[in-house]
């Protein structure tokens, strides 16, 4: 598995693997195992509304009503854990990708991507694909001042987040 693979995919079916927003986080755990606390602020209380943050690897979830809400993935760091398949167990990947290179990957797959409506900051590109409940955002930032369409920018983020939600 490439990182190219896990983003293909995500951009396919909105979501990496079986952690897509509107999944039930109990058909999730059933497939995966328990997820991990994905917290960014462990010590800190939440409210009572407030969505959990949990996670499979470097894959993050915002779950509310025990419905995945968003998934998300930072590459920044150069590798990322994604979950395998099989229960507790992830696979580590070099997360290195241009918006370039997954251009090429969703055009040889048939995936429409548009360029996302936000011009600011400068140094930021996001392609968007389109899906229900929530589209898949990738964001990169450019490597160069002289760079023009985002071509060699190096993938930031991916995130697909249902922003429609409400709780019962």
């Amino acid at each position: 598995m490439t990182i190219v693979d896990v983003l293909t995919g995500f951009a396919e079916s909105g979501g990496i693997g079986v952690l897509k927003p509107g999944a039930s986080l109990a058909d999730v755990s059933e497939r995966l195992g328990p997820p991990q606390d994905g917290e960014y602020l462990p010590s800190r209380r939440r409210k009572k509304d407030e969505p959990r943050n949990l996670r499979y690897g470097d894959v993050r979830l915002e779950v509310c009503c025990d419905i995945l809400r968003a998934v998300a993935l930072s590459t920044g760091s150069g590798s990322v854990d994604v979950p395998s398949g099989v229960p507790g167990k992830t696979e580590t990947v070099p997360s290195a990708v241009t918006a370039a290179q997954l251009r090429e990957a969703f055009s040889t797959a048939g995936i429409r991507a548009e360029e996302g409506p936000w011009p600011e900051p400068a140094e930021q590109v996001t392609l968007v694909v389109r899906h229900s409940p929530a589209d898949v955002h990738f964001t990169f930032r450019r490597i160069g001042p002289d760079e023009s369409g985002g071509g060699g920018a190096v993938l930031h983020s991916a995130i697909a987040r249902d922003t429609h939600h409400v709780c019962r």
